[in-house]
């Protein structure tokens, strides 16, 4: 019986891949820190978008608590694309893919905030607002998801 394969030309299946869209880092507040995307910027407000996560995230953590359920980690979107979570003490990580839904994903973005806690923990525990001294946050995440950094598009006055 012949076996079926994808020809050798076309690459990987699509079907398998996942992309990474979009990195959000929000301060524990739901003050957004960072914004990394693959994409152009958009009408959309990324801070908006970031502060959505932060609100759907917890009240979900605050309404299945009482059930026993534990922390949400990931929701999906339209069916190929998801949102994972990941909750430290001073930061909240959301990062947006295309893609089949990833168990090993989510771990790594567990593990993220734990790493971004303990490497900038001196400027994460007093932060003040002040976004220059978040900047070395940003560089580390464009660099650890190869997704480079989005500045918020200007608005007219």
């Amino acid at each position: 019986m012949p076996t079926l394969s994808r020809p050798a030309h076309l690459g990987p299946s699509r079907l398998f891949r996942r992309e990474i869209e979009h990195v959000y880092l929000t301060y524990a507040g739901g003050t957004p820190l960072v914004h990394l995307s693959r994409r152009l910027p958009s009408e959309k407000d990324p801070d908006l978008i970031a502060s959505m996560f932060t609100a759907i995230q917890t009240f979900m953590d605050d309404s299945f608590h009482d059930l026993g359920v534990g922390g949400v980690r990931s929701i999906e979107m339209g069916g190929r694309h998801h949102v994972t979570f990941g909750r430290g003490r001073w930061v909240l990580l959301y990062v947006l893919y295309s893609g089949r839904e990833s168990n090993r994903l989510e771990r790594r973005v567990e593990d993220l905030v734990r790493e971004i806690e303990q490497r900038f923990a001196d400027v994460l525990e007093t932060w003040d607002g002040d976004m220059d001294r978040v900047r070395g946050l940003r560089d580390f995440l464009a660099m650890t998801w190869d997704v480079p950094a989005q500045e918020a598009p200007l608005r007219p006055a």
